[in-house]
């Protein structure tokens, strides 16, 4: 879930917290970032005021929260701050489905493709570099 979930979840469980000696605080700000990652799994390119309103902050706040995702190792992005964007090259994953399995054995029948490929043209150019050294 995203933000605005777990804020839902919240208001049916004020006492959740407390009773797990959880800061309010800091939740809020991981949850924040895992929410990015959320929407960065979602889209390649991201509108400013998507991230700040699936973030719930302003969008002069946007910048400092894709740089926190970042430097907390779980997202891979640029800004386009001109065009007020953010590119996504990578994420990670916070749920691992069939999607994701299908995702994932599409990439590797297309590496063990590209594999094959250069081990090809290895043998055919070793066969005309021995054929030329005859």
């Amino acid at each position: 879930g995203k933000l605005e979930d777990f804020l839902s979840f919240l208001s049916t469980n004020p006492n959740i917290l407390t009773q797990f000696n959880l800061v309010h605080e800091e939740c809020i700000r991981y949850m924040r970032i895992l929410s990015l990652c959320s929407l960065a799994d979602e889209h390649e390119e991201i509108p400013y005021a998507a991230v700040a309103s699936t973030l719930q902050v302003p969008l002069e706040d946007v910048e400092s929260w894709v740089i926190s995702g970042v430097s907390s190792g779980l997202l891979v992005a640029k800004m386009d701050q001109l065009q007020q964007l953010v590119m996504v090259e990578r994420c990670v994953v916070r749920k691992f489905g069939i999607e994701q399995w299908k995702l994932l054995q599409t990439k590797m029948d297309a590496w063990k493709s590209n594999v094959r490929g250069i081990l090809e043209g290895l043998k055919r150019s070793q066969a005309i570099q021995a054929q030329l050294a005859v």
